[in-house]
Order: C-alpha cells, then sequence, then structure tokens
C-alpha cells in the first residue's frame, strides 16, 4: 500500500478544508438557497430533486456547496433519486453562528439541525455526513433514534484520539495568516473565518465532543455504511472499525489511500455514488456483511 508523508497528508487536508479553486464558483446564496429558523437562527440549505428527504452534511469550515462543486457534483447525482437538502453547519457559510465562543459543539450543531428538520415538517430522513458532520450525523441518530432511516457516516470519529489531537494543532497553526486563512475569508466572510480557524484548534482540547462508547453506538436503530480511508491520519481507521463493531448491522468500507475525506479524491468519485446509492435503495443484500 503506497503511503504518504506527514507533512503531504497535511498539504492535502488543509486543501480540503479551507477550499480548492473551485470555491470561486460559491456564491452568497445558489438559485436552489433557502433559509429556514431553527430556534431563532437562521440556517442555509440548497434544496435540489424529489423524493426521500437526503440530508448532506459537510466538514468543519466548508460549506454545502461542496457537494455540487468540490465532491464532484454528488447533489446532481443524488438529487436524481431523493430531495436532496444540502445544508451550511451552524456557523458556517450562510449559516448564522450558535454562538461567538472559542467551543464548538457539535452535539449542539445536531440539535439546530433537528429544529431546522423540523421546521420544514420532515418526519424522516436519510443522512451523508463528512467529517465534522460525520459527528453530527452520529448524534442525529442517537439524540432521534426513529427518525434516521439510513446514514452514510465518512471519516467518522467516536473520540479525539493524542493523535488527531496532535493533528489538530498541526493543521490550526498552518491556517493562521496564510493564504488559506484568505481562502476561508472568501468562503465564511472575515469574522465566521477567525471564529472558525479558532474553534478548530481548541477541538485539540475539547473532551465529550464528541463520544460515542460502545454502549451508544449500540442504540442506533439507523442502517448504517461506514466509508473510511485506510492513512486518514486525523481520524485513525480504528474509529471506523469501532462503530463497524458497535453499530447494528452496519456495513464498511475501507478506502486505500483514502485520507481523511475519500470522496474527494476523483479515482473513488463514480465508486462512491455507486455504493452509496445501493446502500441508499438496499439492492446490494449482504455483500458488506
Amino acid at each position: 500500500m503506497k503511503k504518504i508523508s506527514l507533512a503531504r497528508f497535511t498539504f492535502f487536508l488543509c486543501l480540503c478544508i479551507v477550499g480548492t479553486l473551485q470555491t470561486a464558483a460559491q456564491k452568497a446564496t445558489a438559485p436552489n438557497g433557502h433559509f429556514v429558523t431553527a430556534k431563532g437562527l437562521k440556517l442555509y440549505y440548497e434544496e435540489t430533486g424529489k423524493g426521500m428527504p437526503l440530508l448532506l452534511l459537510h466538514g468543519f469550515m466548508r460549506t454545502a456547496s461542496d457537494w455540487s462543486y468540490g465532491y464532484g457534483s454528488y447533489t446532481a447525482a443524488l438529487s436524481k433519486n431523493y430531495r436532496v437538502i444540502a445544508m451550511d453547519l451552524p456557523g458556517h457559510g450562510r449559516s448564522d453562528c450558535m454562538d461567538t465562543t472559542d467551543i464548538y459543539l457539535h452535539k449542539r450543531a445536531a440539535e439546530y439541525i433537528l429544529a431546522a428538520l423540523d421546521s420544514l415538517h420532515i418526519d424522516s430522513i436519510n443522512v451523508i455526513g463528512s467529517s465534522s458532520g460525520a459527528f453530527i450525523t452520529l448524534y442525529l441518530a442517537t439524540m432521534r433514534s426513529s427518525f434516521i432511516k439510513k446514514m452514510v457516516v465518512i471519516g467518522g470519529q467516536v473520540y479525539y484520539s493524542n493523535a488527531t489531537r496532535h493533528q489538530i494543532i498541526e493543521i490550526g497553526e498552518s491556517i493562521k495568516n496564510t493564504a488559506r486563512m484568505e481562502e476561508l475569508i472568501q468562503i465564511h466572510g472575515k469574522q465566521k473565518a477567525n471564529l472558525l480557524s479558532r474553534q478548530f484548534l481548541n477541538f485539540s482540547k475539547l473532551y465529550g465532543d464528541p463520544s460515542f462508547t460502545p454502549d451508544v453506538l449500540s442504540t442506533i436503530k439507523a442502517k448504517t455504511f461506514i466509508i473510511h480511508g485506510d492513512n486518514d491520519m486525523l481520524a485513525p481507521v480504528s474509529n471506523a472499525w469501532e462503530m463497524y463493531q458497535n453499530i447494528p448491522g452496519a456495513h464498511l468500507w475501507i478506502v486505500p489511500n483514502g485520507g481523511h475525506i475519500p470522496q474527494i479524491i476523483p479515482d473513488y468519485q463514480q465508486e462512491f455514488i455507486r455504493l452509496v446509492s445501493t446502500f441508499l435503495t438496499d439492492s446490494w443484500g449482504n455483500v458488506f456483511r
């Protein structure tokens, strides 16, 4: 298996977090963009297609537009069969901030997202979450077990290991006062960009969020597909195995040399769409059991 150096991994992950040239396509609001008020907070989402609702949750310091541009137009592919709702996480992009403290709690973000979905009169949903979006997906599934029917967890974590905390510090420090920070400002505006960069760095000192112990994971009723890079240095692959062992009936795809966000790698984009679509339609039988 081809290995990648720490420096190369950090550079690649920063690109995933703070954007590529494709972020220039992101606008204040998209033609299919809307706002919904949840517990006094305005959250932005982009809606495409019809059918069973499918919520897409991006990673930290990113936006909903990733699913249309940065990840290979997944919105276009998935909206052929689903009502795709790609949402800016609270405090990101065009969504309001939960607060202005330097601590970002994924569980609290999940509470706002649940309230937003209630406001949209959605009584059941499928979810795809990447990185921080994966943490929030796990919270949604444990906070309201019957609400989430199927979920795809990409680069998720059950807790922050020491290795993860070290990576957070390295990546967070590399963002300060660089061109990467300028890109963040273009995506979120200066105030949010500065806040998000501080919140990201403070994940290195945060305990209890995320925290998904085996007994909590075992309560998940949603059908689950776990996707994880075998060389994910930010979220060690042991996280995926722990989820797979403890979420009843879970499926697992370990992506060779997939890094932290496998779906952003061009070579895997069509396979990602194929496998996720197969999972959502229950058409693969017991292939991955």
